[in-house]
This record gives structure tokens, C-alpha cells and sequence, in this order.
């Protein structure tokens, strides 16, 4: 029987992937994949929840391709499924993997058409493109630590 990896997504230290923010709780939510590969997210009691496809995570949640999930209300990435195949090299396994350290600043939620705005706007894009890249490279690892 293959154990199953789990993940934590929070604002502590301790998590595997780290996100500096006051809208993260310390530790906000957790991604789990089956020995099947399929991968599971449940929020783990923040104040300012957890949606996918934006209806609020409560228990378990299934991930399929393209669904769309918000932490914290200010935080998105788009869940896609990919199968790594596995090569005769050995891959590190999940104890081994390093904490992801991403810092984060507040943003508004509201758009602007200010051109002023368009830095923090890039900013904030870029910041969400850090979290998506560490959340997917850390699942493709879980996904080949699977198989």
C-alpha cells in the first residue's frame, strides 16, 4: 500500500508552502494525493476559508482540471492535473523537499484604471504566479513520489 503525501499551505513556518500574509491563517490548508494520484484539499479551519470554483471548501474536496481555488479570499491558482512518468533516476521523496518562503504584500481587491496602479497590479500578478509555479512544482513532485 503507497502512502499518501500530504502538503500544508499556511502562513507558519513549519508549513510546506509558505504564504506571509494576513488573509493566510498559520496553517490554512492541506493538499493530499491518494495512491491513486488523485488529489484532495481541504481547509483546515482558517478565518477567511477556502473555495473551489467558489463555493467554500468544507471537508474533503476532490481537484479536477481547470477547477479554480482561492485562499484567503485573495489568492488563486487553477488546478491542473498532470502525470509525471517516472524515470530509473530517483526523484527526492516529500521528506525531502525544502518549504517553499513566499512573501506577500497587501493588495486591493478592487481594479483601477489609474495607469499609477498598473506596478503594483504587475506586482501582485507576479507574486500570484510564484504561489501557482511552488503549488504545482510541489504537486508534480507528489504526483511522481506516487507513481
Amino acid at each position: 500500500m503507497s502512502a499518501r503525501v500530504h502538503i500544508k499551505v499556511g502562513s507558519k513556518a513549519s508549513n510546506q508552502v509558505v504564504i506571509k500574509d494576513a488573509a493566510i491563517a498559520e496553517v490554512h490548508l492541506e493538499l493530499f494525493a491518494d495512491a491513486e494520484g488523485n488529489v484532495f484539499i481541504t481547509d483546515l479551519g482558517s478565518s477567511h476559508g477556502t473555495a473551489v470554483n467558489g463555493v467554500p471548501l468544507k471537508g474533503f474536496v476532490l481537484l479536477n482540471s481547470g477547477d479554480e481555488v482561492v485562499l484567503g479570499g485573495k489568492f488563486r491558482f487553477n488546478w491542473e492535473k498532470y502525470r509525471v512518468k517516472k524515470t530509473h533516476n530517483s526523484a527526492p521523496t516529500p521528506n525531502k523537499l525544502e518549504p517553499i518562503d513566499i512573501d506577500t504584500q497587501p493588495h486591493s481587491q478592487q481594479k483601477k484604471k489609474a495607469p499609477v496602479e498598473k506596478p503594483a497590479k504587475m506586482e501582485v500578478t507576479n507574486q500570484s504566479l510564484l504561489i501557482i509555479f511552488g503549488v504545482v512544482f510541489l504537486l508534480l513532485l507528489l504526483m511522481y513520489a506516487i507513481n
